[in-house]
């Protein structure tokens, strides 16, 4: 893979020079200097066209290039031909214009000379210039390999085809730059476009048709019908008039253009084995982006592209014969496993040794499974546990929450869609009925269900099959099913919003979880275990738990049960310096949902709380509630942002302690004000 330029130069005698300089006395005196110190002098030429033709005559070695000559064209727009041939160039000029420099520098001339010079400053910059040149040559290949090298990489790793483009447009971003970059995969009639569009340094969103859409304004069915246009048999490079015309030519290009303002385009097709063809176009809001270099780069890097993606296609048909296996593997990656011997849960209460009674009996038949109980108990484990006991032990365990899902999404979720089945719908998908195909799925909060979809469900539990939204044929399944739910059922029942026929076929075997305040004896095994589990994740010593520490625990009333719980530990565990018995961060009160009416919040002004009320005073309303509900979430966030000194990012940052993404929790500390009172205050204040 050589670059397109000419050999490195040893010699003066072997340097041929072309001089472009509209200025008679500048250009004589330079030849002059040139021919004395042994440099061949090809000629002398005072606008573009002349140079040109001189050029065609014989092929300088170097160009010593004036900015301004005779004719429209300057010697930058000379210099762009000259990176497209390959000759290295050198300008000669008194301008220092701020915008002509910019353009000057986007050029990459190999050196720069300020008139007026001395013919010292010539010989010195000329002769320096040859040896970075020379040197040039051996930095392109190895920049290229490593470029080569990169883009293997990318296109080999694990994940989705969208994730591998984009890992691969990274790449190519520091050698042909661009704003957007779609790529359109076609296999026989089946065509998929992956679209990036950078936001920022080294920051990338995907955008989807669902996202193009809804920018767009336009239907499903217009989107699907939008021609690619004509894709040209090589690189093709688009500006100015020809880039106008690729547009028509192009409708969906035309949309990209319109909605984010881009100017040029790159084009380059590539044919891989016999079936599959991929066009990658990079885009751009500059109208002059895309110059000689880039096409060169990319012609000498067309076959390697096309052999790295063979590759990857030949892996990824390998991993579509196991798509299924695939599938399940992701899923169970993403889930914590218990164990069969009930280790991740925790006590020894009769109530919760009951509980452990009931699910070694019904563990090992196929029996529909409902549990019950209050948020936090561990309905989920306790899920775990029974397909952990059970003989589908070796199939996948599929969860869903109802309450997270909007209502228009559960089925689709559930059972899977056809292409083009309702708008959005570009692909086919497999529903968690068919992924669960052989082993358990777990419907968690199943009284949020709507009305509707509860008759389909209750279908599948008497049939055993499923069908697809937009699907025309059933399809039969096997799957244990569980339900949980912290709603009294009966009562929904008999206010009708939940089905009778559904309730007793879930209920064919009820387990009820014991709450925290029920089962208090197992309050200090269940801190000390969320303690040690915090404090490995923190990377923390852990000095154990003050028996007034764990006498408050034991009184609390405990509203959101475990879960709760695992959260004050975790808060404590923050704050601890490591060094001492754990404290609590938080007074273990909530006069709202507390169970019991607790005594009145200590305060340490007159009797009021943040919020303007009595401070043993109830919330007035859901305002308040929601109000008390933010702070709350406001303070344990800054807790943390304290404990990683502001770090958000990267591995011990805030994000990771809060098990979220890092984009989530700029969002919520934008949406309760943090961002902003971090910024107001010195990196060592500790108020809030």
């Amino acid at each position: 893979m050589q670059p397109p330029v000419n050999p490195p130069l040893s010699s003066t005698s072997s340097c041929k020079i072309l001089i472009v300089e509209d200025e008679y006395i500048i250009a004589n005196d330079l030849e002059l200097i040139l021919q004395e110190a042994g440099y061949p002098v090809i000629g002398i030429a005072d606008s573009m066209t002349e140079a040109l033709m001189l050029m065609d005559q014989q092929k300088p070695d170097i160009v010593l290039l004036d900015i301004y000559l005779k004719g429209k064209e300057t010697g930058i727009d000379l210099a762009k031909q000259l990176e497209g041939m390959g000759i290295p160039f050198i300008y000669i000029s008194a301008n220092d214009n701020r915008s002509v420099l910019e353009a000057v520098k986007a050029t990459q001339p190999i050196g720069y000379i300020v008139k007026p010079f001395r013919e010292q400053d010539l010989l010195t910059v000329l002769e320096i210039s040859r040896y970075r040149y020379a040197h040039s040559v051996e930095m392109k290949l190895r920049e290229e390999k490593a470029l080569q090298i990169a883009l293997t990489d990318a296109l080999s790793a694990s994940g989705s085809w969208e994730q591998k483009l984009l890992k691969a447009a990274m790449v190519l971003q520091a050698h042909v730059p661009f704003d957007f970059l779609s790529i359109q995969h076609r296999k026989g009639n089946d065509v998929h476009r992956f679209n990036y569009y950078r936001v920022g340094f080294e920051e990338y969103q995907t955008i989807s048709l669902v996202d193009i859409q809804q920018m767009t304004s336009t239907t499903v069915d217009q989107l699907l019908q939008l021609e690619p246009g004509p894709i040209p048999t090589g690189l093709e490079r688009y500006d100015g008039d020809t880039f106008a015309t690729f547009c028509k030519q192009n409708r969906f290009v035309q949309m990209l253009a319109t909605t984010f303002r881009l100017e040029s385009a790159l084009v380059m097709p590539l044919g891989v084995g016999p079936v599959d063809t991929f066009c990658i176009t990079f885009l751009s809001r500059k109208g002059d982006s895309y110059l000689s270099r880039h096409l060169s780069l990319l012609e000498r890097l067309e076959q390697p592209i096309v052999l790295m993606l063979e590759r990857a296609l030949a892996f990824d048909e390998v991993a579509r014969l196991s798509e299924q296996l695939k599938r399940e593997n992701n899923y169970l990656q993403e889930e914590v496993k218990t164990l069969a011997n009930f280790e991740e849960i925790i006590g020894r209460s009769p109530r919760l040794l009951r509980v452990f009674e009931q699910v070694t009996q019904v563990a090992t038949t196929d029996t529909t499974v409902l549990i019950l109980g209050e948020s936090g108990t561990g309905k989920e484990l306790i899920a775990r546990a029974v397909h952990n006991l059970s003989a589908r032990k070796g199939k996948i365990l599929v969860k869903i929450n109802c309450a997270t899902l909007p209502a228009a999404l559960i089925e689709s979720e559930l059972f899977g869609h056809e292409k083009g089945s309702f708008t959005g719908a570009f692909e086919k998908r497999i529903g968690k009925f068919e992924l669960a195909h052989g082993g358990t799925i777990f419907l968690d909060e199943i009284g949020e269900m709507p009305l509707e979809l509860q008759a389909k469900l209750l279908r599948v539990l008497q049939e055993k099959e499923i069908e697809r939204i937009g699907g025309k044929t059933p399809i039969k399944t096997d799957v244990r099913i569980m339900a949980a739910t912290n709603r009294h059922l009966e009562k929904e029942v008999a206010e009708g919003r939940f089905r009778m026929d559904l309730y007793y076929r879930l209920a064919t075997f009820p387990i009820l979880l014991p709450s925290l305040r029920e089962r208090p004896g197992d309050i200090p095994l269940l801190a000390q275990f969320f303690a040690r589990k915090a404090a490995r994740k923190l990377g923390k010593p852990f000095r154990g738990i003050s028996e007034t520490v764990l006498s408050e625990l034991i009184n609390y009333t405990w509203p959101g049960n475990i879960r709760e719980l695992e959260n004050v530990i975790e808060q404590a565990v923050i704050i601890n310096d490591g060094q001492s018995p754990l404290r609590l961060g938080r007074p273990l009160e909530n006069n709202f949902f507390a169970m019991t009416t607790p005594g009145p919040m200590s305060q340490p002004d007159a009797g009021f709380n943040r919020y303007g009320q009595p401070a043993s005073a109830k919330p007035r309303d859901m305002g308040d509630v929601k109000q008390i509900q933010q702070e709350t979430e406001r303070e344990y966030i800054l807790a943390v942002l304290k404990q990683t000194n502001g770090r958000i990012r990267g591995t011990g940052g805030a994000a990771e302690l809060l098990n979220l993404k890092p984009t989530t929790l700029e969002y919520r500390m934008e949406k309760l004000g943090i961002r902003k009172v971090l910024s107001m205050q010195s990196p060592t204040s500790s108020n809030d």
